[in-house]
C-alpha cells in the first residue's frame, strides 16, 4: 500500500468513526423534557392557585407551594432514569447538573431569606427575586444546547422580572405562569417530540 493509499484509508476511517459517534450522540438523545414539563405544570399551578386565593380565600392555599418540594422526589427518580438511559457521559451533560443543582441550592436559599427576614421592600418584590434566579439556568441550558425555546424562554423571566416590580400583588403571580409555560413547559413539550421521533427512528 502506498503512502497516499494509507493516508487516504486513514482519512476516510477518520470521517468513519466521526460520523459514528455523531450518530451514536443522535441515538442516545435522552432529554425527555418530562422534567421540564412537570416543573413547568407546578410552578403555573402553584400561582394560579395563589392568584386565585387573593379573591376568593381558600384554606389550603398558602400551603400550595410546598408541591415544588414534594416534586423533587419525582425529579430525582426521573434524573436517575435518564443517567441510566446514557450510554456514554458528556461534558455538556456534566455542565448541566452543575447549573440546575446551583439553581435548586438558590432557590431554596432564596425561599428561606425570602420568608425569614422581615424586610416588607424584599418581601414586596420578591417575585421579581425568583423571576431573575428562573431565567439564569433556562437562558444557560438554551444557549449551551442552541435550543432556542430555553434562550426565549430565559429572557422571558427576565422581562417578566422587570414588570413584576412594577406590577401589584397578586397580578404578578400571572408572570409565574406565563414564565413557567415559556421557560418550562413549551420547551418541554418541545423536548419530548424530539425524544419521542428519535426513539422511534432508533428503532427503525
Amino acid at each position: 500500500m502506498s503512502q497516499y493509499e494509507e493516508e487516504t484509508f486513514n482519512e476516510q476511517e477518520s470521517l468513519q468513526l466521526i460520523t459514528t459517534m455523531i450518530n451514536k450522540a443522535k441515538a442516545d438523545f435522552v432529554e425527555t423534557g418530562i422534567s421540564a414539563i412537570m416543573w413547568g405544570s407546578i410552578i403555573s399551578f402553584c400561582a394560579l392557585v395563589q392568584f386565585v386565593s387573593y379573591f376568593y380565600p381558600l384554606s389550603w392555599a398558602r400551603y400550595v407551594w410546598l408541591l415544588t418540594f414534594l416534586a423533587v422526589v419525582p425529579q430525582i427518580i426521573i434524573s436517575a432514569r435518564e443517567r441510566r438511559r446514557m450510554k456514554f457521559k458528556t461534558y455538556y451533560s456534566d455542565a448541566m447538573s452543575g447549573i440546575w443543582l446551583s439553581f435548586a441550592i438558590t432557590m431554596f436559599l432564596l425561599s428561606f431569606y425570602v420568608n425569614t427576614i422581615q424586610v416588607p421592600y424584599i418581601q414586596l418584590h420578591a417575585e421579581t427575586l425568583f423571576l431573575i434566579v428562573y431565567g439564569v439556568p433556562t437562558f444557560a441550558t438554551g444557549f449551551t444546547r442552541r435550543f432556542t425555546p430555553m434562550i426565549i424562554g430565559g429572557i422571558a423571566c427576565w422581562v417578566f422580572a422587570i414588570l413584576a416590580f412594577y406590577t401589584a400583588y397578586p397580578y404578578t403571580m400571572l408572570y409565574y405562569v406565563a414564565a413557567a409555560q415559556l421557560a418550562w413547559f413549551i420547551p418541554g413539550f418541545i423536548l419530548q417530540r424530539r425524544y419521542l421521533k428519535a426513539k422511534k427512528q432508533q428503532h427503525v
